[in-house]
């Protein structure tokens, strides 16, 4: 245990045998938001706040104080003339940093200007056994702790909260826009007997009521297809999915998704959707749908639709000068090989165009916001087949600065050609692709039933709000992000 530690325990023990409790039920004055003070300051009245103390500044008798509530800060000053000596002493012994405390006083401003509450009375509300790690406003240097003990990065940054405070309100922006689009909010299981929806490895767990392992989900996809055929027009979820996956700057294993479907739609629609869903939001959230993005030497990204289109085989011409069409297997081999592209499950023409696109291309040139459509039939087995060419499939994939954003289809209701795409993947399977996915027969039971036309569209949040904050690393929107567990846990 530190010295401090050990000195603070030994303050509370002190505090508890004099009667003082450092833990109170509710404070002694009922507390305002400091947010209100700040905003409409009423000088020359009384005002009661509450916060955690982040600085202290002694000048003899007299101490200036911060106290930081809710994220906005107040400066608090106390004096033996306005509180009496014993109370003087006694705060000067008693609180540190950490500290909550409840103060009573009349509102002022110093020489220089700063609003402040002349303290009056107070009261100790929780009493930190340790120090913050840093001065309040400071970042902690160590991404290891910052990340670990994250409670003190939002504590200690505002630049951290802001980003967290952009996270909560993107989600609350999405919801509200899929609700004025006539979109039902539901809910879908997190645990299912059989994953699906994306090419992903699953988690599995054991449910011990029925002695069957079950899994968590990868994808909200099937079960609100399923509310489609069950009479539902427009349905949403924002959720948790969990992937078995790398964990980099743009990938956490539990992350969470906003898929969408709309009955009677297809993914044209669905682009003019996400294109207004995302630009409305950045309005919403940020004020501005133009963002300075520190990545490509901070060009400005333009959220504003509407988003330019390019299909994937045009968008492999146009940026690498590929034309995969006048290619045969052997030479699309030969990149798969020269770019070190690893094809599980044996080669597959239409994956492995897919997978040039992914990293010659997403990551390098698509910046500003574009739509790239018309996938290779055999990479979408949820996709249905393209109206006009057979060897496509109606989906598209929306990327901003420089990674996919959104993944969208006209959906795939035909339950034979279903069975048959299900098959060919379980053989994929077979031959050791661990993504491949799995064949579901209730999900085809339930296309047999009938499923009208329909649009899906899925957005992932945590990537939304990497664009809206400028951020370049997944982990710094996430609130608590995976990390490997250490010895002491």
């Amino acid at each position: 245990m530190s010295i401090e530690k050990e000195q603070r325990k030994n303050l509370r023990e002190e505090l508890l045998n004099s009667g003082i409790n450092p833990y109170p039920h509710v404070p002694k004055y009922k507390p305002i938001p400091v947010s209100e003070v700040v905003l409409n300051p009423n000088l020359g009245t009384y005002v009661s706040v509450a916060g955690r103390v982040v600085s202290f500044r002694k000048h003899g008798k007299l101490i200036f104080l911060d106290l930081v509530d809710d994220g906005v800060r107040i400066q608090c000053s106390i004096n033996a003339r306005g509180v009496g000596k014993d109370k003087f002493n006694q705060f000067a012994r008693m609180i540190d940093l950490g500290d909550f405390i409840n103060v009573h006083g009349k509102l002022y401003r110093t020489r220089k200007g700063e609003l402040t509450v002349d303290i009056a009375d107070y009261q100790l509300l929780s009493k930190a056994l340790r120090s913050p790690p840093v001065k309040w406003g400071h970042r902690l240097l160590d991404p290891e702790v910052r990340y670990r003990k994250r409670y003190l990065d939002i504590m200690m940054t505002p630049e951290v909260r802001e980003i967290l405070r952009i996270r909560f309100k993107t989600v609350e922006e999405v919801r509200k826009f899929m609700w004025s689009k006539g979109y039902i909010e539901v809910e879908t299981p997190i645990l299912q007997p059989v994953y699906g929806g994306a090419e992903a490895r699953p988690f599995k767990t054991h449910i011990r009521a029925l002695n069957e392992d079950w899994y968590l989900r990868i994808s909200l996809e099937l079960y609100l297809k399923r509310l489609i055929v069950a009479g539902f027009n427009k349905v949403f979820e924002i959720g948790k999915n969990f992937r078995n996956e790398d964990i980099d700057v743009l990938h956490n294993p539990e992350f969470t998704m906003m898929e969408s479907y709309e009955a009677y739609a297809d993914y044209n629609n669905i682009m003019r959707l996400t294109e207004e869903l995302i630009s409305t939001v950045s309005r919403k959230v940020i004020g501005s749908t133009t963002i300075q993005y520190p990545a490509k030497g901070g060009e400005k990204l333009d959220l504003s639709p509407p988003y330019r289109r390019v299909s994937l085989i045009d968008g492999l011409k146009e940026f690498i000068n590929i034309d995969v069409e006048s290619l045969n297997d052997i030479e699309i081999k030969e990149l798969l090989r020269t770019n070190q592209i690893s094809l599980p499950g044996g080669y597959n023409r239409g994956r492995a165009i897919v997978k040039l696109f992914d990293k010659l291309v997403g990551r390098e040139y698509l910046f500003q916001p574009t739509f790239v459509v018309d996938f290779p039939k055999e990479s979408s087995p949820l996709t249905k087949p393209h109206r006009e060419r057979k060897d496509l499939a109606e989906r598209f994939e929306l990327y901003i600065g420089g990674f996919e954003l959104a993944n969208a289809y006209t959906e795939l209701n035909d339950p034979v050609l279903q069975e048959m795409y299900f098959r060919e993947e379980e053989k994929r399977r077979q031959m050791g692709d661990l993504e491949a996915h799995p064949f579901d027969w209730d999900f085809i039971e339930a296309l047999e039933y009938g499923m009208p036309p329909t649009g899906g569209l899925g957005v992932g949040i945590d990537r939304l709000v990497l664009v809206l904050s400028g951020q370049t690393s997944i982990k710094e929107v996430i609130p608590f992000p995976m990390l490997k567990k250490t010895s002491t846990e």
